[in-house]
């Protein structure tokens, strides 16, 4: 493969986004970032602090806000205001709820596009072979110059019931509205990116029709 690859992958709730950046990530040592969990992070802390999304002003700041990343052991972690963000309930029904309404904030999206750019920078640093991000608007936003860009979609019924089998109650629908509508960096796929129906194809295909893109990279 080249020197250094950039994935982005996009798609709407339950479409197997990180199963298959997992895969991608573990398979190829690319790192892995789910943009998801800056989003959710975002909305526990806004929660926790009792700021509703029509009180976020036109910027945000403060220690308790600025989110950090590092490598233990070829491990990336998330630290939000010193917090190991994976040791916050981020996945609870109140976040799935309220997470695209925080999400949706100009504000918001503006405070962490930079952080998340920087993150290629922290994969080539620690011998990362490449980085694998996922989220909504990668392909469109974060990373536009990406190597490759994945865009999954799949039905509402299929996608729900993911979601049950995972055991998190998410109100799909809506987060699909709010999604789309939003004015700062709708969800929608990139006009250079590779559509998967993940409805049809299960996760080992989905990978499968990936990694060949991924080959002609060499």
């Amino acid at each position: 493969m080249a020197n250094f690859i950039t994935l982005a992958v996009d798609g709407g709730a339950g479409t197997g986004k990180s199963t298959l950046s997992k895969l991608i990530s573990s398979e190829n040592k690319f790192m892995y970032v789910e943009t998801g969990s800056l989003y959710r992070a975002i909305t526990y802390l806004m929660l926790e602090m009792k700021i509703s999304p029509i009180d976020v002003g036109s910027e945000i700041s403060g220690k308790e806000l600025e989110f950090t990343s590092k490598i233990i052991k070829n491990k990336y972690f998330l630290y939000v205001g010193g917090r190991d963000c994976s040791l916050l309930d981020l996945r609870t029904a109140q976040i799935n709820k309220q997470v695209s309404d925080y999400a949706a904030l100009p504000a918001v999206r503006s405070f962490l596009i930079e952080f998340q750019r920087s993150q290629v920078g922290v994969a080539k640093l620690n011998g990362f072979k490449g980085i694998v991000m996922e989220g909504r608007d990668i392909g469109t936003k974060i990373l536009p110059d990406a190597d490759l860009k994945i865009f999954l979609f799949a039905d509402f019924e299929t996608r729900m019931k993911r979601r049950k089998k995972d055991g998190e109650l998410d109100e799909i629908r809506n987060r699909d509205l709010k999604d789309l509508q939003r004015k700062a960096s709708p969800l929608q796929r990139a006009e250079d990116a590779l559509s998967i129906n993940t409805a049809i194809h299960n996760q080992t295909e989905t990978y499968s029709i990936v990694n060949r893109e991924l080959l002609r990279l060499k």
